[in-house]
């Protein structure tokens, strides 16, 4: 900010001291004046953009990591949810198992029974 005060009292006592008249002077100050506010509002509108353009690079990034995350998170949900359906599977499958067993061998003793009665 120094850089472009020092810039702007060297242009104004150059031209405060250049041999003109007073009014062409203070034109030439005006439109100067006025040629580095267009510049700047130029340098400002490009660093604007600049960083709109950044942050839109980073918002579509951010959704990217976001939908990956997600997706993974669904794949672990689903993982874990299949594991335990077939837990559950299992669990169902050998308890039947073991019911039937229990069946067999509630038959089996009575029919050694009925035998032993006969």
């Amino acid at each position: 900010m120094s850089f472009l005060k020092g810039v702007l009292a060297g242009l104004a006592i150059g031209y405060l001291t250049a041999p003109r008249s007073g009014k062409e002077t203070r034109d030439k100050l005006t439109q100067r004046a006025n040629d580095l506010q267009g510049q700047w509002e130029d340098g400002v509108s490009q660093v604007k953009s600049q960083i709109d353009s950044l942050v839109g690079k980073v918002e579509n990034k951010a959704d990217q990591y976001a939908d990956k995350a997600e997706q993974k998170f669904d794949q672990y949900k689903n993982d874990a949810q299949s594991t335990y359906n077939k837990e559950k599977a299992k669990s169902s499958y050998n308890n039947t198992v073991d019911d039937a067993a229990d069946a067999a061998k509630s038959g089996i003793n009575k029919a050694e029974d009925a035998l032993k009665f006969n």
